[in-house]
């Protein structure tokens, strides 16, 4: 099973990295400006889609807000890894003086998801510690 690890500190609190991570229908600049459609309750599906295409869709595995979010994560961005078994996207996120620490773990994918998803996860959660630390109060977005 491939697995990836992705931890950083972001100078904002839990509830403004959560609000980011959270915010459902706009546009997400961290993240290819995908959109986050569903609900964020236990059970519930959800997709990031980008022009109304899925990139990724799964159920919503926990939520304790703000501090820890378990989806699946079926990937779906092309044909290479939409065939692939999904996997499980979790977000931690620990008060650390007046930040946080975010925690990204990927796990269960395989073949050119988890190739994808090893590439990609920096830089995608690097955008979002920019945008977050850039933009200290959600303006867009409420925390769940």
């Amino acid at each position: 099973m491939d697995e990836t690890i992705y931890r950083t500190h972001v100078a904002a609190p839990p509830g403004r990295v959560w609000a980011e991570l959270t915010a459902t229908d706009i546009p997400r600049a961290w993240m290819w400006d995908s959109v986050l459609i569903g609900s964020l309750a236990e059970g519930s599906s959800y997709a990031f889609q980008y022009d109304g295409e899925d990139l990724i869709t799964g159920t919503v595995l926990a939520v304790e807000a703000p501090v820890r979010l378990a989806l699946t994560f079926n990937p779906q961005w092309d044909g290479t890894v939409a065939g692939e078994a999904p996997g499980v996207l979790e977000y931690t996120l620990q008060q650390t003086g007046d930040g946080c620490d975010l925690a990204v773990r990927i796990t269960g994918l395989h073949g050119a998801s988890a190739t994808s998803v090893e590439h990609d996860t920096p830089g995608i959660y690097a955008g979002l510690k920019t945008l977050v630390e850039a933009i200290p109060v959600a303006g867009h977005a409420e925390p769940a």
